[in-house]
């Protein structure tokens, strides 16, 4: 077995908002001790050596934002691994996240029963494309929670507060932190949707 740290923390950019994201690495089999399972990304030995060799974007984040925390080998796991292949799927990726965007949308505009929900499926859908184009696209690793505003002309063009909002309901479905979206909140997010929607067609028109 072996554990590493990644994310954010490996980065320094910590705030009161950040997770400690921790992975464990196993056998097939293997039993692990007595944790908090909901705090572990758990995989194992091979299924991480399917992901390097697909060129996956969590194994070109692990190749760049992890430290190995524990490991009875001299050289760690990830470490062994070397480089991930190329990543080779952008365009699923970006359908696939585009989609959830598309549909989160429509849940909001058919009724407000899960609205704290879908909010919290857009943001991640925007983080995701983001990142998944700045690998894919622009050959570029950045997987902060912020890729979005951070890919140079490529960037999200909407209100810095709608964004903001966006990012605080992913934190209270995560963490349970924060407030439940009011209406004026909600329809000035809805107004920003045309132009979220524009952006996700232009890149994806860039990647095809």
């Amino acid at each position: 077995m072996e554990i590493y740290a990644f994310g954010s923390i490996v980065r320094g950019e910590i705030d009161e908002f950040s997770d400690v994201d921790l992975l464990i690495l196993k056998d097939f089999g293997e039993k692990i001790p007595e944790i908090d399972k909901e705090r572990f990304s758990i995989y194992t030995f091979q299924r991480m050596s399917q992901l390097w060799e697909e060129g996956n974007p969590f194994a070109w984040h692990l190749f760049s934002e992890s430290k190995c925390l524990f490991s009875e080998k001299r050289i760690p796991f990830l470490k062994s691994l070397g480089k991930p292949k190329p990543y080779s799927n952008l365009l699923n990726d970006l359908n696939k996240f585009h989609k959830l965007f598309l549909d989160s949308k429509l849940s909001i505009e058919s009724n407000n029963n899960s609205v704290d929900f879908d909010l919290s499926m857009i943001f991640l859908a925007i983080r995701n494309f983001a990142s998944c184009f700045s690998l894919g696209f622009l050959r570029i690793e950045e997987f902060s929670r912020d890729t979005a505003l951070k890919i140079n002309q490529y960037s999200i063009q909407i209100d810095l507060a709608t964004y903001n909002r966006l990012k605080a309901s992913r934190i209270l479905a995560t963490r349970g932190i924060g407030e439940r979206i009011t209406q004026k909140e909600l329809k000035e997010i809805t107004i920003e949707f045309p132009t979220i929607e524009k952006w996700f067609n232009a890149l994806l028109k860039l990647a095809k």
